[in-house]
């Protein structure tokens, strides 16, 4: 496997299972069980981005289709990324109305998760080339923003100049937390292949003010719906990810 594509390969992990996560310890986080408050339930929709990472000089370009579909009392939210002849899927199930997570799945040639989060608990299983890990962990609190269903959770909340927000999210492969904290910076006009947009633009760091990814989104004031998302990764090496709606 080339250098290309085991980077490419991890950032489509990233993106379709972490998009908001950056792990901490469990004990180093403050319990959460009341969640940020939405305003707004979403909407059904399937919606397709334009997207690539920068790494080391080289662009990777990538496909990405984000869905949102009603199902009795829940949403489910997937996000399928596809690129060079891989594919990854993830999907969430959240509740109506608080939006908080409640189950998660995650399938690529060689990884499967399949998590159940109920209170302050996550149990399930991890496969990884035939071998499979049982998980049931304390998660601290409840989640929330959590994997593919994180822009849209995000674009529910009631942003505007100055508000800010914490909640926490699950990251699967080293089984730990995050509490994430969220921070809108301003009213912002972007561009984008699908059109011209009036946004809020959003900034996702991690609360405890030490060094780590960080995601901005642009959210459309009037559908709510995230138009832009860049972000940085920190790993083996930096890189840079964007991701532009284009209908």
């Amino acid at each position: 496997m080339s250098s290309l594509h085991r980077w490419t390969r991890d950032l489509a992990r990233w993106y379709v299972g972490i998009v908001l996560t950056l792990a901490l310890p469990v004990t180093g986080l403050a319990q959460s069980d009341v969640p940020p408050k939405p305003v707004v339930d979403l909407k059904p929709g399937r919606f397709n981005y334009k997207t690539q990472m920068e790494i080391n000089g080289r662009v990777v370009p990538m496909d990405l289709t984000h869905t949102v579909k009603s199902q009795g009392s829940t949403w489910v939210i997937t996000d399928s990324l596809k690129f060079a002849g891989y594919t990854a899927v993830d999907s969430g199930i959240i509740e109506k109305k608080t939006l908080i997570s409640r189950s998660r799945t995650f399938h690529d040639p060689t990884t499967s998760v399949d998590m159940r989060f109920a209170g302050r608990n996550a149990t399930g299983t991890i496969t990884t080339k035939g071998q499979t890990q049982p998980i049931s962990i304390n998660i601290g609190g409840v989640l929330f923003a959590d994997g593919p269903s994180g822009q849209d959770v995000i674009a529910a909340l009631p942003l505007a100049n100055g508000y800010s927000t914490e909640f926490l999210n699950f990251k699967y492969e080293t089984q730990q937390i995050a509490q994430q904290q969220l921070r809108v910076l301003g009213a912002d006009s972007v561009t984008v292949p699908a059109g011209t947009f009036d946004t809020w633009k959003v900034l996702i760091i991690s609360a405890d003010g030490g060094p780590g990814d960080t995601a901005a989104m642009w959210i459309d004031k009037k559908s709510r719906r995230v138009v832009k998302i860049a972000s940085t990764l920190l790993g083996r090496n930096e890189m840079i990810v964007t991701a532009e709606l284009t209908k």
